[in-house]
């Protein structure tokens, strides 16, 4: 008798456990259905909110670049496009909403926003910056949703899990639609010089000769990109402290662009290189996501 009530019993829990996945299952695909139906009925009135990353049922991403010391930024970019010749043909507002772990703190650039029917796109940005001390290997996840609030309602998501890398060097791209240039972020996490094959520390390094300094790095970096996508801004310090090795020039027309120049970055260091978009509705943003690649080629030789 009691061991027909055991076996009962653990039909009765399998049998339970079958419910619950099932119903989790059905629940889930039940809601992708709704979100697929809603969305055509919505699009068959003339309405698209699409995006680039967000996506309605969600989309996950794996982003492994993070210093975990510096702020990481994601921008994120919305549109009222069906295709490159439908439009919505109405103005789309949205609210704008993000959620993270406690280590970190994730902060707008805006919490609403408007996407111009004449103007196709817009984006907001989402800065991540650590709030405690992390190490390679930690992750945090970011969640983000949009919901479009007029002429009619339709969500999209996305999560990030952002992977803390200690690199020796690493690099980003800021940028978005409508930004007449972009930014490029090198980090150089390498807290010492190489002088001639010898491990030299900053204080010791101030310490030299000029001539004994220019035998020195931390880290040397080459950059190289196409003048007909994005054009360096001369003033940049990086180009006036430039090296003899690496450079070149493009001839476009009558005129000559920059299109690759080396130079060194110091230890513990964070370096901004500013270029000029030849195309502002392009949107060069980089930080290493889904084997993208960036429009500036970033090559560092480091001693370690």
């Amino acid at each position: 008798m009691i061991k027909r009530i055991q076996e009962n019993r653990k039909l009765s829990i399998f049998i339970l456990v079958i419910l619950a996945v099932f119903l989790i299952i059905s629940v889930t695909f039940g809601r992708y259905v709704y979100n697929v139906v809603h969305n055509y009925i919505i699009e068959s009135k003339g309405f698209y909110f699409n995006s680039s990353v967000l996506k309605m049922n969600g989309k996950s991403y794996s982003i492994n670049n993070w210093d975990g010391v510096n702020s990481y930024t994601f921008t994120i970019d919305v549109n009222n496009r069906k295709n490159d010749e439908v439009y919505t043909t109405s103005d789309i507002t949205y609210d704008i909403y993000v959620e993270c772990a406690s280590s970190v703190q994730c902060t707008l650039s805006k919490e609403n926003g408007t996407i111009y029917q004449d103007t196709h796109t817009d984006s907001y940005t989402i800065t991540v910056t650590p709030r405690q001390t992390f190490e390679a290997g930690d992750t945090v996840t970011i969640s983000t949703r949009v919901i479009s609030n007029f002429p009619y309602r339709k969500q999209m998501s996305a999560n990030y899990r952002l992977g803390v890398q200690k690199a020796n060097f690493s690099y980003s791209i800021e940028d978005a639609v409508g930004e007449k240039f972009c930014t490029l972020n090198l980090t150089n996490s390498i807290g010492y010089y190489d002088c001639n094959g010898t491990e030299t520390t900053v204080q010791e390094y101030e310490r030299l000769t000029d001539q004994q300094k220019a035998q020195c790095y931390s880290a040397i970096i080459v950059l190289s990109f196409n003048p007909n996508d994005v054009l360096l801004d001369m003033t940049s310090n990086t180009y006036h402290n430039k090296l003899s090795t690496d450079f070149h020039e493009a001839t476009i027309g009558a005129n000559k662009y920059v299109d690759k120049y080396s130079f060194k970055v110091d230890p513990n260091s964070n370096t901004k290189v500013i270029f000029y978009k030849t195309d502002i509705n392009a949107n060069y943003t980089y930080n290493g996501v889904n084997g993208e690649t960036p429009i500036i080629n970033v090559v560092a030789t480091t001693p370690a």
